[in-house]
Order: structure tokens, then C-alpha cells, then sequence
């Protein structure tokens, strides 16, 4: 097994979520699925790089800033003239919010193809792909592009994140979603994702033809048991429960995780992991994914709070 650091390119948006509370109070949180999912990586030790472009207004600076804290690397460090991705969420009296996205001419839709062939590291070993990247154009068009051309030589992950508010053309999302699982070695999707994407059915089946296949489908639940789907194998890991402050970002959180410790574990293109190994990297990644839950916002930790929460062990951590 390959036991060097692993270099991950992770693919897609980076937004600015604009909260407005009941009393008309607005903050500013930097998100986007991608966004989290690279920041994690960084945290967690990973060589991790961001295939996305920023805006040269103050939340692209936001952003940028964040990542570098995080130790990761711009594939696109030239700030676009377009306005950062904004998606506006209202907040009722319960907490529930209601997003709103702005797409339209802003950094979301400033990827070009040869900015993204040309960002991308010289050698790597996985690259993460999901969320708006895979729907908003041209961007979704060059980001499965890219994975097709990696998928050779390089582990792909898929997290089709999926955002119904944005999505005008659903039989063209449900095609490009479905190709890029098929196309993937990882594949991480939630009870909402398969609801949407498989409204009448037929997810059963396409996980069966995946795991033969030899990929690795994890399916989350909230707080729930998540499935575990290996070739002839299925299993369920039960996530630690208790302290949540909120759950954003958590998904994206859990997802970097999990594909951080696989790598970690030494997974590579070509090379096989068993059951086992998938269980325990996907043991780890719920408890990241639970310690994101007991801070406000996507709040990834790091390396060492991992670490400290993984031997002092989940059971400690159960209500």
C-alpha cells in the first residue's frame, strides 16, 4: 500500500452564504460543498488543491483567505472580475432556512476548460467532484470533462450534493449524475440525493451494478445508520449522536473525511481495499462529521482533534 501524504484535487463552488435571521440581521459564512470539502482535506494533512475560480471582491478574498489558512492550494489562484456565488438563506422561527442561489455571471461560471488542464497538479491521486460544480454551466461541463480524462489513472470521488432550487433541467442533472457515478471509484450520496435523483426508482439497482464493479457507495442518513455497499458486501455504520449545535456542511465534511482516510489507509487507483477497511474509514468520517455538529457552520477539525476524539473513542459520544 501507498503510505505517502496523498494529493487530492477537489472540484466545484465556492459561494458565500448571506444568512438573514428573523429580525432581518445578515452574516456572511463562507460555504459551497467543494469549498468545505477542500478545507477539511487541508485540515486533516491532505495535499490539497482547489479547482475552482474566486472573485477579487471582499468574499472572494473571504474565501481564498480560508483556504489558505487551511493549507490549500489554488489551481486558479487569478481572481475573476465576476461577483462571488451567492446563495441567500432565511431563516425562520425554527431554525429551517430557505435558500436562494445567484448564479447567474458570477465566479461559479468563470472555469474554462484550459484554465482548468491547466491548474491541475502534475501528478495527483484523487480528485473530488460534486455539489453545484456538476450543475451550474459551463462549469459542470468542464469539471466532468476533467474527470473523464482523470479517471484512468486517478481515484474519483462523486458527491452529487444535490440541490433541487437550481436544478431547471433534471433529466440532463440525473444523466450527468448517474455518468459520473459510474465513471467514479467513490461514491457518497444522502436518502435526499437518491430521493431525487430516483424519484421512481432503480437506485437499488444501480448501487448492485456499482459494487460489482468494484466501487465503494456510502449512503448517509442524517443521524441515521449509514450504508455501506462493497462488492457482495453490505454493511452499516452507526454515527455518534448527541451535541449538535447545527448541521451545516457536515455532509461535505463527512465526505472529505472519508475519502481522507481511505487515502490515508493507502488507497490508490488499481489497488483494492476490503470491507473492512471501507467501514473503518467510514467510522472515521461520521465522527468528523459529528464533531463539525457541535460548533456552529461547516466546522471542519483538525488532524489532531480527530485524532484526540478517535481514541478517546464514539462510545463516549453517544447520548
Amino acid at each position: 500500500m501507498d503510505r505517502r501524504r496523498a494529493v487530492i484535487v477537489v472540484a466545484g463552488e465556492a459561494l458565500v452564504d448571506l444568512i438573514v435571521d428573523t429580525l432581518g440581521g445578515l452574516t456572511a459564512v463562507p460555504g459551497g460543498g467543494p469549498f468545505n470539502a477542500a478545507r477539511t482535506l487541508g485540515l486533516l494533512g491532505a495535499d490539497c488543491t482547489y479547482l475552482g475560480v474566486l472573485a477579487g471582491d471582499h468574499f472572494g478574498e473571504l474565501l481564498r483567505s480560508q483556504l489558505a489558512a487551511a493549507s490549500v492550494k489554488l489551481a486558479c489562484p487569478t481572481a475573476t472580475a465576476a461577483p462571488t456565488t451567492l446563495a441567500v438563506a432565511h431563516l425562520d422561527g425554527a431554525g429551517s432556512a430557505t435558500y436562494r442561489f445567484y448564479l447567474e455571471g458570477t465566479s461559479i461560471q468563470m472555469l474554462s476548460g484550459s484554465a482548468a488542464r491547466g491548474g491541475m497538479p502534475a501528478e495527483f491521486d484523487a480528485l473530488h467532484i460534486g455539489t453545484l460544480g456538476i450543475v451550474v454551466e459551463p462549469t459542470a461541463s468542464v469539471l466532468e470533462q476533467v474527470a473523464v480524462d482523470a479517471a484512468a489513472d486517478h481515484l474519483i470521488m462523486v458527491d452529487p450534493n444535490c440541490r433541487p432550487a437550481i436544478v431547471t433541467d433534471f433529466p440532463a442533472f440525473r444523466d450527468r449524475a448517474i455518468r459520473l457515478m459510474k465513471l467514479a471509484d467513490l461514491i457518497k450520496v444522502s436518502v435526499d440525493d437518491v430521493a431525487f435523483l430516483f424519484p421512481e426508482g432503480g437506485f437499488e439497482d444501480l448501487v448492485a451494478d456499482l459494487a460489482e464493479a468494484g466501487k465503494f457507495v456510502v449512503q448517509t442518513a442524517g443521524a441515521g445508520p449509514i450504508d455501506v455497499f462493497a462488492r457482495g458486501r453490505r454493511d452499516v455504520v452507526h454515527p455518534p449522536t448527541g451535541g449538535v449545535v447545527d448541521t451545516v456542511g457536515a455532509g461535505d465534511i463527512f465526505g472529505a473525511t472519508l475519502l481522507w482516510a481511505l487515502t490515508r489507509a493507502g488507497w490508490r487507483k488499481g489497488h483494492d481495499l476490503g470491507l473492512g477497511d471501507l467501514l473503518a474509514a467510514v467510522t472515521t468520517a461520521a465522527v468528523a462529521g459529528h464533531l463539525s455538529c457541535q460548533s456552529p457552520g461547516a466546522s471542519p477539525p483538525s488532524l489532531a482533534e480527530l485524532d484526540a476524539r478517535l481514541v478517546a473513542g464514539v462510545a463516549g459520544l453517544q447520548d
